[in-house]
């Protein structure tokens, strides 16, 4: 099974708490169900050939040129549309992280390096490096001040950083509008995953413009539902008061860390953001995933098919108190039965 496909739909009522999910729980929809609703006979007709629309309220929200963003389905569309463009390049995709960046770039025939040292030097000089900020599983994130050096450093190289998860952190990141001044600079970005609407699967692409017109070049016609079209547009305008505070949920994940850590034989890794990784003392993680889901009805996330991870690794996002101290307590009772 890849890394990106989730497990909850294969348990179905199995499933009381979903911790292997990094999307935001708990989201105010009500308003955004009500509206699809009232839209419903938008799928008696055709949808425009391109979202030009949400393009162009995406873009007044903003505050960038419409030339350089592109609405997509999803972050896997925007993933396969880059492979595509820059087919037979060298990519640069460090691990662990998201591993349809592989996908895509084998697709695309691209050259494959996991940024080892030995391999860079022999690398042809058209490279893409893949940067996933903040990185998944992990929830780490990569310094501002410090991409920025690198991306106006080696003007020669392209950058796509997916910030996917941007706004389930408080560290400073590339903002839409660097696109306009770093022109190797490609940002991936999620209306699903900000809003907490994953099955929405509305993404976008910040690029500067040459880029960004090559890529519409690329996509198909008529890939964008008339409902996701309407709950794109709505999410713009209404959509600042659905997600809870991100403060209150980075410190009720920073909680459940430190619970996690304190218990023998799990060690916890650093995470700036909801979701984070963990290990267990050689004791394979999906004895673990096996154990929470068939005795507790808890679902977390087997890191083992993740590049550059072994069978010991898991992750977590964080949920509520109540569902995260249950979370705890029952990883404690696992781990006292193996002793």
């Amino acid at each position: 099974m890849k890394e990106y496909e989730t497990d909850a739909h294969r348990y179905g009522q199995k499933v009381r708490i979903d911790f292997s999910t990094n999307i935001c729980p708990h989201a105010r929809l009500e308003g955004l169900q009500q509206h699809l609703s009232a839209r419903m006979d938008s799928l008696f007709h055709n949808p425009e050939i391109e979202p030009n629309e949400l393009e162009g309220n995406l873009s007044e929200f903003l505050a960038i040129p419409r030339e350089c963003l592109m609405v997509t389905r999803d972050s896997k569309e925007a993933i396969y549309l880059l492979a595509q463009l820059f087919r037979g390049y060298a990519s640069i995709i460090p691990q662990p992280t998201c591993s349809l960046y592989v996908d895509a770039c084998r697709l695309h025939q691209h050259i494959i390096s996991y940024e080892k040292t030995e391999e860079l030097t022999h690398l042809k000089e058209e490279r893409l490096y893949w940067l996933c900020n903040p990185n998944i599983p992990s929830g780490n994130v990569l310094m501002k001040g410090f991409m920025d050096y690198v991306v106006r450093a080696n003007p020669q190289y392209i950058y796509i950083v997916d910030q996917t998860y941007e706004n389930y952190t408080r560290e400073p990141l590339f903002t839409p509008n660097d696109v306009q001044r770093l022109t190797n600079l490609v940002q991936l970005h999620s209306l699903s995953v900000q809003y907490a609407v994953p099955g929405l699967r509305l993404s976008y692409i910040t690029a500067c413009p040459s880029i960004i017109a090559r890529l519409h070049e690329l996509r198909q016609p008529w890939t964008m539902s008339p409902l996701t079209v309407e709950a794109g547009l709505w999410l713009l305008q209404h959509g600042q008061d659905i997600v809870p505070n991100l403060d209150d949920r980075l410190a009720e994940a920073a909680r459940l860390r430190e619970s996690l850590a304190a218990i023998s034989g799990v060690r916890m890794f650093e995470s700036k953001c909801t979701f984070m990784l963990g290990c267990l003392n050689d004791i394979p993680a999906a004895d673990l995933h096996h154990y929470l889901l068939h005795q507790h009805g808890i679902l977390i996330r087997d890191c083992s098919t993740f590049e550059g991870l072994n069978s010991d690794f898991f992750s977590v996002a964080s949920q509520t108190p109540e569902e995260n101290d249950e979370l705890v307590q029952a990883i404690k009772q696992f781990m006292e039965d193996k002793k």
